[in-house]
């Protein structure tokens, strides 16, 4: 039987719920897009359009309120809570859904809107922004003076990236505003954004959620430092490319990239630190916990390699970073959560869970024929539909997840 952390009710259910319908709609987003990519879409979508629209419906209303239910069980494993957590959790995913359809619709242009043009997806993630904001400092209020549990430490600097990265957002925001943005500006900002909420408030927080519900035992000595070099070696990386790109710091690779081998070591001390602490039971939610770790990890080594020019440029040169983000972002992290939510909410939170994790497998497998260390004599047409076909396994195995959880969470 997996563990189960105290806390949980059932306002805290009905937004893992809500969050993990999101994760079905854009899973199946996913899948329009790579349907897309060889039949082509239908009602004049672009598939970078449609791109942003999954991302940020995985950013905003999967990822964010499951992390919010985290950091709830992170600090009710030291006794006390966040308040509004659940509510938290909800209105982080209601807003993402809220900026769906324009994301879908326009991506980061202006949409007509009656007479108008809106920068309507900007604005709204605006509002996304609000609730986050909230939700920090309701976390710095739950926390505040409370002890520093190795998964608190973790979320300490999840929370704290999270609300660095919202610095993209509103760069976006005024920009769409005063119609000053450019399509390099658009791509500095909103890479800032998505790589300091990805790496930063999903990496930290993945592993805050895991040291709340999996691991065991007291801290190694050094995990606050580590986890402190993680959120600064980030934000360095970040910064100086952000700085860059906005022509603010020319001739500063050196910066990104020692920022990115600080956060590369950090992240592999860390995710090496949880794994020794992990609970000695074998479970599905367990076996998911392990890969999510061991996804870590190779996330660590690939931020080595993209630290160095000539690793840069062989990703980019055999196409490998589609590869490496659904790695992470749908087999670390979603991994990672799924057995956090079984963990604390109990197994009905996410039904199906070994079978979902191989079909997360195989499609992440299937991307490979799409990049250049396939074998060119194996490549041919037929890579693009089997993508495509592989992205509805998690889908639907999410969808089915969905519809097997239980009207009230298990004490």
């Amino acid at each position: 039987m997996d563990p189960v952390a105290p806390g949980p009710g059932r306002g805290a259910l009905a937004a893992w719920r809500l969050a993990l319908a999101s994760f079905t709609l854009a899973a199946l987003t996913g899948a329009f897009l790579r349907f897309g990519m060889y039949l082509g879409l239908p009602w004049g979508l672009q598939l970078g359009d449609v791109r942003h629209a999954h991302s940020h419906l995985m950013f905003f209303s999967w990822a964010t309120p499951a992390l919010a239910l985290a950091a709830h069980a992170a600090l009710a494993r030291s006794g006390r809570r966040l308040p509004g957590g659940a509510a938290l959790a909800a209105a982080a995913a209601v807003a993402g859904l809220a900026a769906y359809v324009p994301f879908l619709l326009s991506g980061y242009r202006l949409l007509p809107v009656g007479e108008k043009e809106l920068p309507l997806s900007m604005m709204l993630s605006g509002v996304n922004g609000l609730v986050w904001y909230v939700l920090a400092a309701s976390y710095a209020a739950g926390s505040r003076r409370a002890p520093r549990t190795p998964a608190l430490r973790l979320m300490d600097g999840a929370v704290t990236l999270l609300v660095v990265s919202t610095l993209g957002v509103l760069l976006l925001m005024a920009d769409g505003l005063r119609g000053t943005s450019t399509p390099r500006s658009v791509s500095a900002n909103a890479e800032f954004f998505l790589t300091l909420f990805a790496d930063g408030w999903f990496g930290l927080g993945l592993l805050g959620a895991l040291a709340a519900t999996r691991c065991r035992g007291a801290a190694p000595r050094g995990f606050g430092a580590a986890t402190w070099a993680l959120a600064a070696g980030l934000c360095v990386r970040s910064g100086a490319r952000l700085a860059a790109e906005h022509g603010l710091a020319l001739g500063q690779r050196w910066l990104e990239g020692a920022g990115g081998l600080v956060a590369a070591a950090a992240w592999l001390w860390l995710a090496v630190a949880l794994w020794r602490g992990l609970e000695g039971r074998a479970t599905t939610g367990s076996a998911a916990a392990k890969a999510s770790l061991l996804l870590v990890g190779l996330k660590a080594l690939v931020e080595v390699a993209l630290a160095l020019p000539a690793g840069e440029a062989f990703v980019a040169r055999e196409g490998l970073r589609v590869l490496f983000l659904h790695a992470y972002l749908l087999g670390a992290v979603t991994l990672g959560l799924a057995s956090f939510g079984r963990a604390w909410l109990g197994r009905d939170a996410w039904r199906g869970l070994g079978a979902f994790s191989v079909a997360v497998a195989v499609m992440v497998g299937l991307l490979l024929p799409l990049t250049g260390l396939w074998p060119a004599a194996l490549r041919g047409f037929w890579a693009l539909p089997a993508a495509a076909f592989s992205s509805l396994g998690p889908a639907l195995l999410g969808g089915y997840a969905l519809l097997s959880t239980r009207p009230a969470a298990r004490a």
